[in-house]
């Protein structure tokens, strides 16, 4: 005794059911203003749901969830684009390039530490003067190590390693060989 659209749309309808169900267990949409950036990540999410599908049927035996295979994409995309931006060093001798790539600082400050942090190899951490730029001659940053210890000073110098700004007096042997600075 159902409605005949009620049997309609369960006989036509089950492919966008289940991409809708999948789509609202991990939703990329957020609560934003502009209304053409909601429409372009949905419609990248759907790209996603349509290649796991795509995935899944090509690999029966493989176990992956839609989570899994997004955070793999996630990992691949982050990897090839870092291996992108970043040249080797032999494609620039081979290039005959006398050019030194000098490190510029991140443009956010790591909140995690890095990993040699406090390895005790002082001579790989250098500190390298902040490189102008075209609005800022000379400019600065917030010391990390000042900053934990409530201290407003900021430094023109950070670590090429590291990638964070510290004084070069006694903030850069803090941080390199203190846990809690």
């Amino acid at each position: 005794m159902k409605p005949k659209c009620v049997t309609d749309y369960n006989t036509y309808m089950h492919g966008v059911d289940t991409a809708d169900q999948y789509l609202a267990y991990y939703p990329f949409i957020r609560k934003i203003v502009k209304w053409p950036k909601k429409v372009i990540f949905y419609l990248l999410q759907c790209c996603l749901f349509n290649s796991y599908v795509t995935f899944s049927k090509n690999n029966p035996n493989s176990r992956k969830s839609f989570l899994d295979f997004m955070s793999d994409i996630a990992e691949n995309l982050i990897r090839t684009s870092d291996a992108v931006s970043s040249p080797s060093s032999s494609s620039d001798e081979s290039q005959g390039s006398s050019r030194t790539l000098t490190p510029t600082p991140p443009k956010r400050i790591p909140k995690n530490y890095p990993p040699g942090r406090l390895d005790g190899k002082l001579k790989h951490h250098q500190l390298i003067h902040i490189p102008p730029t075209k609005y800022d001659k000379m400019p600065t940053q917030k010391c990390r190590v000042c900053v934990r210890n409530n201290i407003k000073k900021e430094t023109r110098f950070f670590c090429a390693q590291c990638g964070v700004p510290l004084h070069p007096q006694g903030c850069y042997t803090r941080y390199h060989m203190l846990q809690h600075y």
